[in-house]
């Protein structure tokens, strides 16, 4: 069984991705909105056409990391700064994505590992949102360091139906 970890973690290759990975990036977006819709989505996307796409070069200028597997791209996640002056020292990550078939291997420990490595140089903590529902994401970001620190009710709404997000954060050196 470890021998088959090891194997699965070999044939699996992290890397950042670029805006001349904007076609990968919007096919793997997509499967993600079109299975999870209450996980994913932005204002962008729903708008769709150009503003979707100029999202998706702008958040690619940035820091998204990808797991390459078996001939394909089966993982992202993202990380960005927080924009404003006084909130500098905080980090998000987002768009963490990782294919039904590459699930169980660790990639999404992978990624979230690739994404603290970077963030540890430029900010003093990380913070990250995601569904109460989601047990193997929240196991995955516990092993990571991250802690819960609140609840946001209904914070998203499909159809008819609400989902509760857990805000998470990781610091640094404290």
């Amino acid at each position: 069984m470890i021998a088959q970890a090891e194997r699965a973690r070999a044939d699996v290759d992290i890397r950042r991705l670029t805006v001349d990975d904007l076609d990968l990036f919007a096919d793997i977006r997509a499967e993600a909105l079109r299975t999870h819709p209450q996980t994913f989505g932005s204002r962008e996307e729903d708008e769709g056409g150009e503003a979707m796409l100029t999202a998706y070069r702008h958040w690619l200028s940035g820091v998204v990391l990808s797991a390459f597997g078996y001939g394909s791209l089966i993982g992202v996640a993202g990380f960005y700064v927080s924009p404003d002056r006084r909130s500098r020292h905080r980090g998000h990550i987002f768009t963490v994505y990782v294919k039904e078939d590459g699930r169980g291997r660790g990639i999404g420990d992978r990624l979230i590992k690739g994404l603290l490595a970077h963030a540890e140089s430029c900010v003093e903590q990380v913070h990250l949102e995601v569904l109460v529902e989601a047990t193997a994401a929240i196991k995955t970001y516990r092993r990571n360091g991250f802690e819960v620190y609140g609840t946001d009710p209904r914070a998203v709404r499909v159809g008819e139906v609400t989902y509760d997000k857990y805000l998470m954060v990781r610091t640094f050196g404290q």
